[in-house]
């Protein structure tokens, strides 16, 4: 033991000297509640590839864990897990590093991020929002529902706001680096950008910024948008028992972005697209329900899309998004997305919801 114990000592003294004679080196020292198991994992990813782990440390004595390592050029980091009750964002950068659920701090962009944070709190309004949101879901009728939504996306607008002036000023005190990058993002995704007002704006960008793996995402995103807007013919999608175009050739047709979790989506369905699907199918409609995002495997997810529908009552035609791409070929962030496609595959509408899924059904069926 007191020879392991040595072995151990001189491998802590190795890498503190080499760490003091490598400017790029960076140690990142965690804290989750000390309720955590010790040995409960802790994963770091790159932002820029959130699919695959880049580090794992192991939770210590008092929720103590730590990363370190090498940091040539600075770059973005998500680090937690759900056993551990963290998920934060940090940038990777030498120097040593402070993160727990609430902060990150230590080294100069990250104290600059922390700063930002804590000058820019958003949980009075949020809160507010919450409020609104249980009411979304609690409501019984269609209208209260409506009302609740009117609400929220009210305050939402305020908090977009706000957080927009902020990210703007803090993105034009650091437009040559990793700060600015993640201010932009927030700017690309707050905004209610089009695929060439954005290109524009990053047109005269930093490198660091234009190459921010979340910001080339939103951009090609929106351009997916344009893409499929209205005027544009509809794009097929591929499902596990056919193809859109096998279902909505010749007919007008509205389409469903949903998912079985998705709670605005159920209302959706049950206040609207269900009632209006027995009202007009007999009069050149169809309505096609493209469930995407749902989760767990294969079995699971058509598991609970079958119960979905049994819920919901929905009897009309189902396409289940067998690659998993639709939401990229349409650039959809957010569902329910509904379209509206003519006969000739025209798109007529997009972002349909409530009252005004019907007005543009019967438009439609005039023509």
């Amino acid at each position: 033991m007191k020879k392991l114990a040595q072995v151990v000592c001189s491998m802590a003294v190795m890498a503190a000297v080499a760490s003091c004679g490598n400017k790029n080196y960076y140690t990142i020292n965690g804290q989750v509640d000390a309720s955590v198991p010790e040995g409960t994992m802790v994963y770091m990813y790159n932002v820029a590839d959130p699919e695959g782990t880049l580090d794992s440390a192991a939770v210590g004595a008092e929720g103590r864990f730590v990363f370190s390592g090498e940091a040539a050029e600075p770059w973005v980091a998500m680090i937690g897990g759900r056993a551990v009750g963290m998920q934060q964002q940090l940038i990777v950068e030498p120097g040593v590093i402070f993160v727990d659920v609430e902060t990150v701090k230590g080294s100069p962009m990250n104290d600059k991020l922390d700063a930002f944070a804590k000058a820019n709190d958003m949980s009075d309004i949020s809160a507010e929002m919450q409020t609104y949101m249980e009411a979304y879901y609690a409501a019984p009728s269609a209208e209260l529902r409506a009302e609740a939504e009117k609400k929220y996306d009210s305050l939402e607008a305020i908090a977009n706001k706000r957080m927009m002036d902020a990210a703007w000023g803090l993105y034009n005190e650091n437009k040559d680096n990793m700060v600015g990058a993640m201010a932009m993002e927030q700017i690309s995704q707050l905004g209610d950008y089009t695929y060439s007002q954005l290109d524009s704006i990053l047109a005269t960008a930093a490198p660091v910024v234009k190459s921010y793996a979340p910001v080339e995402k939103k951009l090609a995103q929106l351009k997916a948008v344009e893409a499929t807007s209205a005027g544009k013919q509809y794009t097929d999608v591929q499902g596990v028992d056919g193809k859109l175009s096998d279902l909505i050739a010749g007919k007008v047709a509205l389409v469903d972005f949903w998912a079985s979790w998705c709670g605005p989506c159920r209302a959706e369905i049950k206040d609207n697209l269900v009632p209006l699907w027995a009202k007009y199918k007999d009069k050149g409609l169809v309505i096609v329900g493209l469930n995407v995002w749902e989760r767990g495997t294969r079995e699971e997810r058509e598991a609970a899309h079958q119960k979905a529908m049994e819920q919901l009552s929905i009897t009309y035609p189902q396409l289940v998004d067998s690659t998993r791409t639709a939401t990229d070929t349409y650039g959809v962030r957010g569902i329910p997305q509904i379209l509206l496609i003519d006969r000739d595959g025209t798109i007529l509408a997009r972002d349909l919801r409530g009252e005004a899924i019907e007005k543009a059904i019967v438009e439609a069926l005039k023509n």
